[in-house]
């Protein structure tokens, strides 16, 4: 027999909502107090924010629908709404997650800057488990696009028995709007067939152009799974594929800011099939006119980076440099949900990279010095 949890928005959402004006642009009142924001970081920190709470203009059966809306064009946008459900009553069984979702406008947000971001939305999924860290799956391998009526989409998982945390959500990015409903978790037989998680396994390095050059191009911008982000005025930079170079076959990264910023031109997958293993990333760097920023000091310059949730390793060159190797070795914690990494430019002046390879390697190779933690 099969036992259920209902998460249904109908019971979450508190009946005493002011009811607002009918029009696309009213504001979503706050999320009820069991629901969480997932911000604009998502796995990408995509650099835009989304508008995430409860829309009174859009009912079922009576009752105010959770929704996300991503208005911006000029910045590619993320927004995601989680809740928490208690896990221990689950631990070592086979669960469905399902969950009902509608779209409207969702479209793909493309910008010199940041290349093109997919527009799409999906149910969220994160299992934790006290001895493997945290797994995570938001279905971007089956999500929702465009405009739609209401669809179910759900997940089968087997939940660990030392299982510590089990969240459900749903999120959207690009541009548009996705409503939300009915989400429910319930025990199935395990003769049920399992979800494979969407994990992305690795990195993609190669920084093939998702444009022609033309004749008088400088940049072009980043290769399919790269984003550049930063602070500090890096919307002043320019990043992605160095387009007089890649005219001569180079297919170079490149970061060159006039002003003094923090930009990090990466991509991210999930660190999970990685947990507990020595990883090395390695490119070749060359630099042009590379100043810190001042209050960086040594942590300021240009070059590779690897980011885990305990630590930052990198590399910091400075002034003008010749093409040269460079790699980073570290160990990869199981509490890591994601591994962003790339190349980054604290500071002002100009960093190009190429011939990017990320690898398992022996617990005989030394770690590199320097972690931030």
């Amino acid at each position: 027999m099969r036992k259920s949890t209902g998460l249904l928005i109908a019971a979450l959402i508190t009946t005493n909502i002011a009811w607002a004006a009918e029009g696309p642009a009213t504001p979503l009142v706050p999320l009820p107090a069991v629901w969480g924001s997932m911000g604009n970081g998502g796995p990408q920190a995509l650099p835009g924010n989304c508008e995430i709470g409860t829309d009174s203009q859009k009912t079922h059966d009576g009752k105010p629908l959770l929704s996300i809306r991503c208005a911006n064009s000029a910045l590619p946008s993320f927004g995601g709404a989680r809740n928490t459900v208690e896990s221990a009553r689950y631990r070592g069984k086979r669960v469905r997650v399902s969950g009902w979702l509608m779209v409207t406008g969702v479209e793909d947000v493309t910008t010199s800057q940041y290349g093109k971001v997919a527009g799409e939305a999906g149910l969220w999924l994160a299992v934790g488990s006290a001895t493997n860290g945290a797994r995570q799956d938001r279905m971007q391998n089956r999500a929702l696009r465009g405009t739609t009526g209401w669809e179910q989409r759900d997940f089968v998982v087997d939940v660990p028995v030392d299982s510590n945390n089990l969240m459900v959500g749903f999120w959207m990015q690009g541009k548009g709007q996705v409503w939300m409903r009915d989400i429910n978790v319930e025990e199935v037989p395990a003769t049920v067939a399992l979800t494979p998680f969407a994990d992305v396994v690795g990195p993609d390095f190669s920084l093939a152009a998702r444009t022609a050059a033309r004749p008088d191009a400088r940049y072009l911008p980043p290769p399919e799974k790269w984003l550049t982000v930063g602070s500090g005025g890096f919307e002043l930079c320019d990043s992605g594929v160095d387009a007089q170079l890649l005219t001569s076959g180079q297919h170079n990264l490149t970061i060159a800011c006039r002003v003094s910023s923090t930009v990090f031109l990466r991509q991210s997958f999930a660190a999970q099939p990685y947990w507990g293993k020595r990883v090395r990333l390695s490119a070749w760097i060359r630099t042009r006119d590379v100043e810190p920023l001042p209050e960086a000091g040594a942590q300021g310059g240009a070059g590779l980076f690897i980011n885990t949730r305990n630590a930052v390793v990198h590399m910091n060159v400075t002034g003008t440099t010749d093409w040269r190797y460079q790699e980073l070795v570290m160990d990869v914690p199981r509490n890591s949900p994601w591994l962003p990494l790339g190349l980054w430019l604290v500071g002002r002046g100009q960093v190009w990279a190429r011939d990017f390879k990320f690898e398992e390697v022996s617990a005989a190779t030394p770690v590199t010095p320097g972690l931030i933690r």
